[in-house]
């Protein structure tokens, strides 16, 4: 599942989501429990990464911070379920990494889908999320959902993970307002025009976040990667 994402440019974001919060900046190393952008049916807003449940448990505990929400669980989980019904949200992003270890190290690939308009750049993308509002800080927080590749996907090479659901951008109203059985279907497996490159092992520290965490390995035998 993605362990973190990035959102390298803002340029035309307003267009797709809506008006950007002031003083909002390119990200290049998206971490869990960070503050990030996204999209809920009213505005474009900062929450935080880690869906963390609106109630307390026994003792007054909160309860566990949820990263991810896989779709077979999106029915059967009453958290998931919950916020599913009455809270989803499309995170706002440009791609994410995963690490794929090989017999001799752990490889940080970047997933993304070049814009084919603008050489150099990744398509804004909206992934599909299920946000909550704690009660007693009244933060918003998300957990992104993953699913399945479907079979034959290209472009991903050896990952083997759950991938972030990617909502068309004619579908964000049904996602954010439509019924939770027209916006269950949308979660289905999809094919999404990945490209898995490898870059630099900088991404792995949760303090950088530049445009040093998306730079290509130079190495010329990456290909082999795949």
């Amino acid at each position: 599942m993605p362990e973190r994402y990035t959102l390298t440019t803002l340029d035309a974001l307003d267009e797709i989501f809506g008006a950007v919060p002031e003083g909002s900046a390119p990200r290049w190393n998206i971490a869990p429990l960070q503050l990030a952008l996204i999209r809920t049916a009213s505005a474009v807003v900062a929450a935080r990464w880690g869906l963390l449940p609106p109630w307390r448990g026994h003792g007054g505990k909160r309860g566990p911070h949820v990263l991810h929400a896989p779709v077979a669980l999106i029915e059967s989980t009453p958290l998931l379920r919950n916020a599913f019904k009455s809270q989803r949200c499309l995170v706002i992003a440009d791609g994410f990494f995963v690490w794929h270890k090989t017999a001799k190290k752990s490889v940080p690939m970047w997933m993304h889908v070049p814009d084919p308009e603008q050489p150099g750049r990744s398509k804004l993308l909206g992934f599909a999320a299920v946000a909550a509002t704690h009660r007693d800080d009244h933060q918003l927080s998300f957990a992104l959902i993953a699913g399945p590749a479907p079979a034959g996907q290209p472009g991903i090479g050896p990952i083997d993970t759950e991938l972030p659901v990617v909502i068309a951008a004619a579908d964000h109203a049904a996602w954010l307002t439509g019924k939770p059985d027209r916006a269950l279907a949308l979660v289905a497996p999809q094919a999404t025009a990945w490209r898995a490159e490898p870059v630099s092992t900088w991404v792995n520290s949760v303090d950088h976040d530049d445009p040093k965490c998306v730079e290509p390995l130079s190495n010329p035998r990456q290909g082999e990667l795949f």
